[in-house]
């Protein structure tokens, strides 16, 4: 399926603005806190938190999306896995990151569940075109796009929770 939408070079992937899907993607976080910031330390430690997200969401993602697409796997998984191993750094801090934001009982397994469920969750019941959009935007990211945000966000570290 060739969907003039979906760049089909890296260039055109590095060109391409970032959807909003996109940002439903791979964000583990709230609407508000998927907003520019002004302190460069929480945004770079946005860019980590993202980049460990995308370690556990992107291959569900991935799959579900190569069930619509069958040439999708193809162009993901490369994507994918450079995305991974020029990250290493930014992914192991993401993680370290998380974790130290956990609340005490909260396990990595629950955490990962409810990231699945709450920003994946389109992809079980959308519509075609909003799973198709889910599926371009993740593209995207896989290319390198950085996504605006921070973290912790302000918001959360006021009120306690994320």
């Amino acid at each position: 399926m060739n969907n003039p939408d979906v760049p089909s070079t890296e260039q055109e992937f590095a060109m391409k603005p970032v959807p909003m899907t996109a940002l439903s993607i791979v964000l583990a976080l709230s609407a508000g806190q998927a907003r520019a910031t002004d302190d460069p330390r929480l945004n770079l430690a946005f860019q980590d938190h993202i980049a460990y997200v995308a370690t556990f969401a992107m291959p569900v993602l991935i799959e579900k999306c190569a069930a619509l697409d069958a040439g999708y796997l193809q162009k993901a998984a490369p994507l994918y896995f450079r995305y991974v191993n020029e990250h290493q750094d930014e992914i192991e801090r993401g993680r370290l990151l998380t974790l130290a934001e956990f609340e005490p009982g909260e396990t990595l397994r629950g955490y990962r569940e409810r990231v699945l469920a709450t920003r994946l969750g389109k992809l079980d019941s959308g519509t075609r075109e909003e799973k198709l959009k889910m599926c371009e935007g993740a593209l995207v990211v896989f290319s390198g796009a950085k996504l605006p945000g921070e973290w912790p966000s302000r918001q959360q570290a006021g009120s306690g929770s994320r």
